[in-house]
């Protein structure tokens, strides 16, 4: 299976995006609730984003695995 080094380049860039996204809301929702002890995370303002890019992110993962194998072949 040959792909285009343009795509599988704008896929990867999409993989970090999401990645960074996650982690920058995962971040956010723990370091906004300093310098006590409240964890953010289970605000629905946060839960909701992180749980849809966790899901992304989780596919997307796994596509580039399939993708991965695929090309190796």
């Amino acid at each position: 299976m040959e792909i285009p080094a343009k795509r599988l380049t704008k896929f990867l860039y999409l993989i970090e995006a999401v990645g960074a996204v996650f982690t920058g809301i995962f971040l956010v929702a723990y370091l906004s609730g300093l310098p006590t002890t409240a964890v953010l995370h289970s605000e629905p303002a946060f839960k909701i984003p992180l749980f849809i890019l966790g899901a992304v992110l989780l596919e997307l993962i796994v596509g580039a695995a399939i993708v991965a194998a695929l090309v190796k072949r």
